[in-house]
Parts: C-alpha cells; sequence; structure tokens
C-alpha cells in the first residue's frame, strides 16, 4: 500500500498510473499534455531522474510491463507511444520534435529494447523484439527494412553487444529476460554441459562470455551416491570434480571469459543434522568448492561466483522441489535474478568499468552529529554505543576498499579546519586526513566538488561513486553529474556497513600491487603538486622530480596488470583496443607483434605500469597498435618518452616508417590532442613518422630496459 502511494506522489502529473507500477527515485514529470502510465512499469529514476514532458499538444503513451531506466528524458509534441514489454536503457533521449520545430509521432513497438546512450528523433518507429544499438541516433525514416536493423547487426559485429553462451543441467532459461540489457544470451540444450563446452573451439561464432552452472550431484556420480546415504571415497568426488575443470580450462581460450558458479545445496536441507559437517555430504561439498576455486584461479579468463550468497538473498528458499519435477527448474526466479546480476556485475569489472573513486559525506556520515556545532569531542563515533560502533565499522569498510585500489575522498560542507581537526583528534576515528586521496570541505556545491576532485585525479565521473546520508545532496548530485553513481542510502547508520558491501560496482578482475597503492599514489600527488608551485619552471621541476621511465616486454609475469589497465584506460588511449589476459598475451607473443609496459618512478614514489605501447610490423612498415596511458602520470614528459620509444622500437625492427590511425571515441580528446600537437606528419587521417634518422631521446627523463 506504502509502495503504492509513493508511485502516486512520484508520477503526480500523469493522467493515469496503471497497477503494480513502481517508481525508484524521482522522476520529473511535466505534463501540459496527457500521459499514461500502463501497469506493471518499473522507473528507475534513483541514480538520474527519468524526465517526461509534454507540451499542450503532446502525449506520452506508456504500455504494461515497460523498463525505464535512469536519466531517461521523453519529450512529446505529438505523440510517443511505447507498447507492451519495452525496456528502454539509461541516458535516452526520445523526442518527437524536430530541429525545424516539426512534430511526428514515435513508436516504441512491442518488446523494443533501446540500449544506452541512444537518441530516438521524430517519425522513428522502432519495429517489434528489435534491438537498438547504445549511441544510435534513429532518424525518422528508420523502419523495419535498415537503420534499427542495421545498427543492431553492427552492435554485435563491433562488440559494443555482448554475446552470452549460457550451460546449465537444469532449466535456466528464465535466466535470459534478467540479464543486463547488453548481454544477448544464448541457452546451450539441457543438461548437455561437457558437450557445450567441448564444442566451443568449433564454433563459428565465439561467445563473449560463458556461463557455466551445474549441480553437484549431476556432476559427480559419487555425489550422488553419498546423498543417498552411501559410503564414498572423498577423492572419487574430486576426481569427478576434474574432469569439469579440465574440460572448463580447455575450451575457455574460445570465449573471453568464462564464469562458473559454485555448487550449493538447499538451503532447507539439514542432511545428518549435528553431524554434518562431521562426516556429511556438506563438508564435501566445501572440498569440492574448494578444489573447483583453486582450479579455476588457474585459467585467466575464468572466474567462480558464489551461488551461495544468490541463495542466501532469495526470500522463497531458492529451491522449489514443485518446480524441480514440474519442469527441471534447479533454483527460483529470485535466484536467477540475483545471479544475473553478479554477472553483469562481473562482466562490467572484467570490461574495466568497476568504480576507482569513492567520495563520501562527513556530518552524519562518516560519524553521527554535526561538528560544527557539537564539536569533535562530542561526535557519535566508536564507544559503547549501537551508532557509534556502525559508523566505526563503516569507516572500516571504506578503508578496505582502498586497499583493493579504490580511492577514497571527502566532501563536505563544513569548515575545513574544524572538519580536519575532528579527523586529527578523534581517539576513535579510522580515517585520516593523509589518508584521503582528495578532499573538499567548504560551503561549495558538492557537485561541483565532485568534479573537480575527479578532475584533479584525472578520473571520469562515470568512475565515481557518491555517498551521503542527506537524500537533497544525493538528489542535488544525481541530477548534476548524471555520470556519477549515487545509491539510494539508509537512514540508519547501522545499516551504512551493509549498503556499503552490497554495492556491485567494484568488482575488478584482478587486484595488482599497482591498486593497493593507489590511494597513497593520489596523495603523493598532491605532494608532486605543491613541489611544482615552488619551481620556476617546467624543466626545473622534472629536474627536481628525479623521473624514471622503465619499459619492458609484456609477457606472463606482468599481462594481468597490462590488460587490466588496457581495459579501463580511456582518455589517454589511441584505440580503445579491448583484450583479455590470455587475447594480449597471445598477440604480444606473435612474431610479428611487439607490447611494451611503461613503469614511472619519481623521487615521491613508484606509480607502478601506468602505460603501453604496442607494435605491429611488415617489411618496411611498422603500425602503432595499442598507445595508452593513465592520466595520473600525464605532463612529466611520459607520453613524449612513450612516442619515442615506439618509434625506437619500430626504426630498430627494420621499419622505414610507423603509421599512427587513431580511433576517435567520445572520451579519447586528450590523447587526440595530444598527438595532434605532437608535430607528425598527416597522411589523411593518420599521422606518420619517418624513421632513418636519428631520435633524441626526451630531456631529463631517465629511461630504462628499451632494448
Amino acid at each position: 500500500m506504502l509502495d503504492t502511494f509513493k508511485t502516486l506522489v512520484r508520477l503526480d502529473g500523469c493522467d493515469r498510473i496503471g497497477r503494480g507500477t513502481r517508481v525508484f527515485g524521482r522522476p520529473l514529470v511535466k505534463n501540459e499534455g496527457r500521459i499514461e502510465i500502463g501497469e506493471a512499469v518499473t522507473v528507475h529514476s534513483n541514480a538520474s531522474p527519468v524526465r517526461l514532458t509534454t507540451t499542450n499538444a503532446g502525449t506520452i503513451i506508456v504500455g504494461n510491463g515497460v523498463t525505464i531506466e535512469p536519466g531517461v528524458t521523453i519529450v512529446s509534441d505529438a505523440e510517443v507511444r511505447i507498447e507492451d514489454d519495452v525496456t528502454i536503457g539509461p541516458n535516452v533521449i526520445i523526442c518527437d520534435r524536430d530541429e525545424r520545430n516539426g512534430s511526428r509521432a514515435i513508436v516504441l513497438e512491442r518488446g523494443a529494447r533501446i540500449g544506452a546512450n541512444a537518441r530516438l528523433e521524430a517519425g522513428c518507429i522502432v519495429p517489434r523484439g528489435t534491438i537498438v544499438a547504445p549511441h544510435a541516433v534513429l532518424p525518422d525514416h528508420a523502419r523495419h527494412d535498415s537503420p534499427v536493423l542495421a545498427t543492431s547487426v553492427r552492435m554485435k559485429q563491433t562488440g559494443e553487444r555482448l554475446q552470452a553462451l549460457v550451460t546449465a543441467d537444469f532449466t535456466i532459461d528464465e535466466i535470459v529476460d534478467l540479464l543486463d540489457d547488453d548481454i544477448d544470451a544464448e541457452i546451450a540444450p539441457f543438461d548437455s554441459v561437457i558437450p557445450t563446452l567441448l564444442s566451443l573451439p568449433t564454433r563459428e561464432e565465439k561467445p563473449d562470455l560463458a556461463l557455466v552452472w551445474t549441480r553437484p550431484d549431476a556432476i559427480s556420480p559419487a555425489f550422488r551416491a553419498l546423498l543417498s546415504g552411501e559410503s564414498v571415497d572423498d577423492a572419487q568426488v574430486l576426481s569427478d570434480v576434474d574432469v569439469l575443470v579440465e574440460t572448463i580450462a580447455k575450451s575457455a581460450e574460445s570465449a573471453r571469459f568464462v564464469f562458473v558458479a559454485s555448487w550449493v545445496l538447499p538451503p532447507w536441507r539439514r542432511g545428518l543434522g549435528m553431524l554434518e559437517l562431521r562426516n556429511g555430504p556438506t563438508i564435501t561439498l566445501a572440498r569440492m568448492n574448494l578444489r573447483l576455486a583453486e582450479a579455476i584461479a588457474k585459467v585467466p579468463n575464468a572466474f567462480l561466483l558464489d551461488a551461495s550468497r544468490w541463495l542466501a538473498c532469495a526470500s522463497d528458499g531458492g529451491v522449489d522441489p514443485k518446480l524441480w519435477h514440474a519442469g527441471k527448474i534447479g533454483f527460483t526466479r529470485e535466484v536467477l535474478a540475483e545471479a544475473a546480476r553478479d554477472v553483469g556485475a562481473a562482466v562490467r569489472g572484467a570490461l574495466g568499468q568497476a568504480k576507482k573513486l569513492v567520495v563520501v559525506d562527513l556530518d552524519d556520515t562518516l560519524w553521527g552529529g554535526i561538528v560544527g556545532d557539537v564539536g569533535w569531542e562530542s561526535l557519535v563515533l566508536g564507544g559503547h554505543d549501537a551508532r557509534g560502533e556502525a559508523f566505526v565499522e563503516f569507516q572500516k569498510r571504506l578503508v578496505a576498499l582502498t586497499r583493493r585500489g579504490i580511492a577514497l575522498a571527502v566532501v563536505s560542507k563544513n569548515e575545513e579546519a574544524t572538519a580536519l581537526e575532528a579527523m586529527r583528534s578523534h581517539a576513535e576515528m579510522i580515517i585520516k586526513p593523509e589518508m584521503l586521496a582528495a578532499y573538499r570541505i567548504n560551503w561549495k556545491d558538492k557537485a561541483q566538488n565532485i568534479a573537480e576532485i575527479a578532475s584533479e585525479l584525472n578520473l571520469g565521473l562515470q568512475s565515481v561513486v557518491f555517498i551521503d546520508d542527506n537524500p537533497v545532496e544525493r538528489g542535488r548530485v544525481s541530477e548534476a553529474l548524471p555520470e556519477v553513481f549515487v545509491p539510494d542510502w539508509p537512514r540508519d547508520p547501522t545499516h551504512y556497513t551493509r549498503a556499503l558491501e552490497s554495492l556491485r560496482c567494484f568488482d575488478t578482475p584482478h587486484v595488482s600491487k599497482e591498486d593497493l597503492a593507489r590511494n597513497a599514489m593520489y596523495a603523493t600527488e598532491r605532494q608532486r603538486t605543491a613541489s611544482k608551485t615552488v619551481a620556476t619552471s617546467i624543466d626545473e621541476w622534472l629536474k627536481s622530480l628525479g623521473l624514471v621511465i622503465r619499459f619492458e616486454r609484456i609477457g606472463k609475469a606482468n599481462v594481468s596488470r597490462a590488460a587490466q589497465l588496457l581495459n579501463k584506460t580511456n582518455q589517454m588511449n589511441l584505440r580503445t583496443r579491448r583484450l583479455s589476459e590470455a587475447e594480449l598475451l597471445a598477440w604480444a607473443e606473435n612474431p610479428a607483434h611487439e607490447a611494451w609496459a611503461v613503469h614511472v618512478a619519481d623521487r615521491f614514489g613508484d606509480a607502478g605500469l601506468t602505460g603501453i605501447f604496442a607494435l605491429s610490423h611488415e617489411g618496411e612498415k611498422a603500425k602503432l597498435e595499442d598507445w595508452l596511458l593513465s592520466c595520473r602520470v600525464m605532463g612529466r614528459r611520459v607520453e613524449d618518452t612513450m612516442l619515442w620509444a615506439a618509434a625506437s622500437r619500430a626504426e630498430s625492427l627494420g621499419a622505414r616508417s610507423l603509421v599512427i590511425e587513431p580511433v576517435v571515441t567520445k572520451k579519447n580528446k586528450p590523447c587526440i590532442d595530444f598527438f595532434a600537437g605532437a608535430g607528425l606528419s598527416r597522411d589523411g587521417e593518420s599521422w606518420l613518422i619517418p624513421l632513418g634518422a636519428p631520435l633524441p631521446a626526451p630531456a631529463l627523463v631517465s629511461i630504462e630496459g628499451l632494448a
């Protein structure tokens, strides 16, 4: 009843709202015409508000079962009709008014799926069941026979959508509708896990990801016998595990990523009761999962996902015997939905889309109370108090994130001196000022402060998470900076830790030593920047840094970090090529290729592996296939040194020219600007470096390892 009331309030201004419609967050509705919302519609406005606007001649009709993701804008001066079961991805713009102020209806036919950041213009008709690519712009002639369908085909060819293969020994078809919108899933034949995996190398179209989900009693006859009360040697059970693992390892190279679900038993099963964890199947299952985890960890592009958590999150028990006997459905929809969300998070992490910076408020977020009013001595923090203990635990969990490579910053409306004194002086304060990558403690707009911090740390806003107890501040940041992830936050601080640790935005396939030191690196960068203000010239500053740039070939020892950097770097990235560890290693080992990692250090510390360049060469011609650099080491002639190194290596391979063909994206303008200003010769859309003459190395830089 309360949810219904919230929906009616939050969609106030609409002419009709169907039963079962749910709204998360607060959409912005401006209705001078007519807006009708069907039944079972879901509107996600928590991360960024959905905007519905009609003029006095406009109509927006939303059918049943429609899902509208955050940041969607729908404007009507004629008619926008969205039929049943349509899904509209984040930040889509739908406007039926053209640039000449004409208005023509837009129709999204039943089952259409609109990719993130797409734009649908006046007169556009999206055919039934069509998938529209992210960032697509559909004009009025987009009809059944061309642009929409052509966009879908192009999307699959260029990898903008991911192809998934799901194989299980139970009925799992329902998961297709639960996976992220940018994943096209194919369900393998029922109960054919091993044959499906063995056939992967022979498939004409290789999947981007494979999800393998099995039941322990199906994969191991010995374990099935154990469940029946028979006496079974654990060695036989583990031998059955090894058969599956060997098959996965052989097939993993035929998919970009492989995700394997761990094994679980129904939560309502008691087994031997008090003896279950002494000599029952549950203890054997734990050994099976440990064997599986250790073996999967040796396959670079395979990852084990925790299915026990999926069951724990299910309010319906997760396993329904009636569903099993009726249709061999192994798990309830709640479990499948939780699994799909974790797969989506794992995919985003594997593609380098994990969040890199958490920005938090202070008053009533890191501690209880307003420090400017009560003083730091009277803050609610620690002590024999439930709320105080909760704030301390929350701070500890934030520090734990920094040990995974997530930077931590503070944005607070406070007097800076007062807040910093509290952080330094309170006996139970966990987070100290020197632990922060950056902070803005002032009375300015928090959105402005967040943008400044992101710029200071050379991070895109899409890498930022903002946590604040105040819903007004969260709403302001969501509206002003839609790229920033602003999770809903509980009112009760005893729930803060749970809210933080349940976020899916920090998943990453590897944690390197550079990740572990990243937060500290940002802190030392502040010192480095301060030293720049003392120097009288750039050359003097560079000389004072003692900059050392070390090059090394990419191989097994450093491919994990290199692949991580390759897949997450956007701004200083010449071609934005994405490769898995296995793909990058195989590419680098080709005799016609060279791939180099770049390490940067100075007197303030070692920034670690922060750059990559890669060459292909054939005869007298070489091509720069990859050139990318972490933004945090820009401006120290590292860019110039990398370009010099690439040209030097091309010349040593016998090439007479180095061709540089950029791939321009929405995010790599800094990289394109660097090459455009490097004084290179142009050859159409490419740059060309003639080789043969001596190539002087950049001054004031020590270079190691290039040979």
